[in-house]
């Protein structure tokens, strides 16, 4: 069997998301301020993540899996997080931003996926990254540029949550983990 065909799955799965996300991005409650710098380290990020597996001399990383049932593996473990995003960002509705940003009208979502971790949405990215590397060394680099956003978001959010609702976010906080359910 030819394991590129899982590759070329990951690939479209991530462009899938990509154009998921843009779309469901339309009609979004408003940020009540400009964001632009955050936008554009995000935006460059997920680039760089990209388009650095493509340069001479990151290409032993571009490679298949060894065999059909660690593509296999890969690939569950892409869609199972990519479910996991995807849940949570149908949970938080219009309350959803692209960046680190408080909305107007904002309200605290704890139902869904936000029962079982606080940053679902990183929770599920992380695992679809994860499943990805193992499909294609190349996606290592997106593990590792999310990764590092995803870890600083979360304390970025939290932070932002507690000014917003400084009652309700600190008992949300003590009695839901921030990203691995039980652990942390």
């Amino acid at each position: 069997m030819n394991t590129t065909i899982f590759t070329r799955l990951i690939d479209a799965l991530w462009v899938l998301l990509i154009v998921y996300l843009t779309v469901s991005s339309i009609g979004v409650k408003r940020d009540t301020q400009r964001h632009f710098l955050q936008s554009a380290v995000l935006t460059l990020a997920i680039l760089a993540s990209i388009l650095l597996p493509r340069l001479p001399v990151f290409r032993p990383l571009n490679s298949s899996p060894a065999n059909p049932v660690v593509g296999s593996i890969g690939v569950l473990l892409c869609v199972a997080g990519m479910a996991f995003l995807v849940w949570a960002r149908q949970t938080l509705g219009r309350n959803w931003s692209q960046i680190v940003a408080a909305k107007e009208g904002q309200e605290l979502i704890t139902a869904g996926p936000y029962r079982i971790v606080r940053h679902p949405m990183y929770t599920g990215g992380i695992v679809a990254c994860i499943g990805s590397a193992i499909v294609s060394g190349a996606w290592i680099f997106l593990l590792i540029v999310l990764g590092a956003i995803f870890l600083w978001r979360v304390g970025a959010e939290d932070k932002l949550m507690e000014r917003q609702f400084p009652k309700e976010y600190p008992a949300y906080k003590q009695r839901t983990k921030a990203l691995i359910p039980f652990v942390w």
